[in-house]
């Protein structure tokens, strides 16, 4: 008896969802590195969002080096439930120590670090933290709950991460991720905003970056579990300052994204259809404004994303965009540059803030806008701390990062000893050998080793060896 067609279509309808769902996580990004260290975890730790955290201690492709033991600790018992698995347990290092991760894919990896103090001793620890030889955090203190998290170039086959304690404290850590990046996530040439105007910058690409922001405007937080390279974006509404809420709108989107073809600049790994589905719009003559407070005397990468979620057709909107007070672009028009709408786009932005301490985002609409409600719009933005040197996001300190000094001392201090071990076994053989000899020749010629009292009366020692005669059947 055949199926009614009822149960046929809802077949049918399983099978097309199965099909959509699969398709979606073989289309998902596949890093070629992906390591997930729960540093000092006995048992892996399994996340919500499906990623398997393994101990890092029985980890193939992971070799930890320390010149003393390092210790796993885990959360007194007792203890409110941490946050996240990765939480329960943690890496502790009284002495400089490393983590040498083997690398198949040169190019840009995400480094995250994991830091949760469960403890007032983790709480207290001061230490450094480098990788491939450039200091990544300098006196860094984990008073709190915290996920810092780099983007940076690799050009080896082994990334060596290195946690160096403060004189009398320690170092620790919960969790280690790093993660090859897309090669589309950064690139190579941004615009440079001062108060004299904007330029053309070239060399991004070979910097480091420091994730400070990643902002959803006027939309809900995205998780590592709805996101793409499990990022977290939060909401902006915190962040809006100077702002009539009169001057703005909240735009929520259920279409689709359309996201170029064959495109190497703009995909879901650059930024997630969730970020691109909200946007907060500005009216012509208005603006709206974003501050954030980040540490001063440093440069900074400020990426602004724009998908136009609001017009009705192309060439409605024209607005300014301003970075830190300075006008950065002017009159733009993100039609021009997508031809579609719906379409994400993103321009990459480097600015120096000086003494303030905090950055300043904002838009203005324009009257040249077509429509009276819309006149600019942004989506997402992200902010980015880059390094200050080539030794460091904060400059150069004096803080040894290199292991092969420990090790080499190490293997030095063992090859010296091992050494004067051969010597001296050396000499003793050639001894012996040379009194084996003594006695063979002096039995030849009748005489032999014997012990005999000798009277010391000119201040000799009263026992001594004495060679005499002995009788000896030939």
């Amino acid at each position: 008896m055949a199926p009614p067609p009822t149960s046929r279509r809802l077949t049918l309808g399983l099978i097309l969802i199965g099909a959509l769902c699969s398709a979606s996580v073989a289309a998902r990004f596949a890093p070629a590195d992906n390591h997930l260290l729960a540093c000092g975890a006995a048992a892996p730790a399994v996340l919500p969002d499906g990623r398997r955290f393994v101990p890092d201690s029985g980890c193939a492709s992971t070799r930890l080096r320390s010149s003393s033991p390092s210790l796993s600790s885990a959360a007194p018992p007792g203890s409110p439930p941490p946050p996240s698995p990765l939480h329960a347990s943690a890496r502790v290092f009284s002495c400089r120590a490393s983590y040498d991760l083997s690398v198949r894919r040169r190019g840009h990896h995400i480094l995250r670090l994991h830091f949760y103090p469960f403890a007032p001793a983790l709480a207290a620890s001061r230490f450094h933290v480098g990788a491939a030889g450039l200091l990544l955090l300098h006196n860094f203190t984990a008073s709190s709950p915290v996920v810092k998290e780099f983007i940076l170039p690799v050009d080896s086959d082994v990334l060596v991460l290195t946690f160096v304690p403060d004189s009398g404290s320690t170092a620790f850590v919960n969790a280690i991720e790093l993660v090859s990046a897309p090669e589309e996530l950064v690139g190579d040439i941004g615009t440079f905003v001062t108060s004299g105007g904007a330029a053309q910058i070239h060399g991004l690409s070979s910097q480091v970056f420091e994730t400070l922001y990643r902002i959803n405007v006027a939309g809900r937080k995205v998780t590592p579990f709805n996101g793409t390279l499990w990022r977290t974006w939060v909401n902006d509404e915190k962040f809006l300052v100077d702002t009539d809420s009169a001057n703005y709108r909240v735009w929520s989107f259920s279409g689709r994204i359309a996201y170029p073809k064959g495109s190497r600049q703009m995909t879901r790994e650059v930024a997630p259809d969730n970020v691109y589905n909200t946007a907060r719009s500005v009216k012509p003559g208005a603006n709206v404004t974003w501050g954030f407070p980040v540490p001063a005397g440093s440069r900074y990468l400020v990426r602004m994303h724009f998908c136009d979620i609001a017009s009705k057709a192309l060439y409605e909107l024209y607005f300014n965009i301003y970075v830190n007070g300075d006008l950065a672009v002017k009159d733009f028009d993100l039609s021009s540059v997508t031809g579609f709408l719906a379409y994400p786009y993103y321009i990459d932005f480097v600015v120096d803030v000086k003494d303030e301490g905090i950055l300043k985002l904002a838009i203005g609409g324009l009257k040249k806008s077509l429509s009276d409600e819309v006149s600019g719009i942004l989506n997402a933005l992200e902010i980015m701390r880059m390094n200050k040197t080539s030794g460091g996001m904060d400059g150069d300190f004096p803080i040894d990062l290199d292991m092969e000094y420990v090790v080499g001392k190490g293997i030095g201090e063992f090859a010296r000893s091992l050494l004067c071990g051969f010597i001296f076994a050396g000499l003793f053989v050639a001894l012996v050998m040379r009194v084996l000899r003594l006695r063979t020749e002096l039995r030849n010629n009748g005489a032999a080793w014997s012990w005999r009292p000798m009277d010391s009366s000119e201040g000799k020692l009263a026992r001594a060896y004495q060679l005499v005669p002995s009788k000896t059947d030939y």
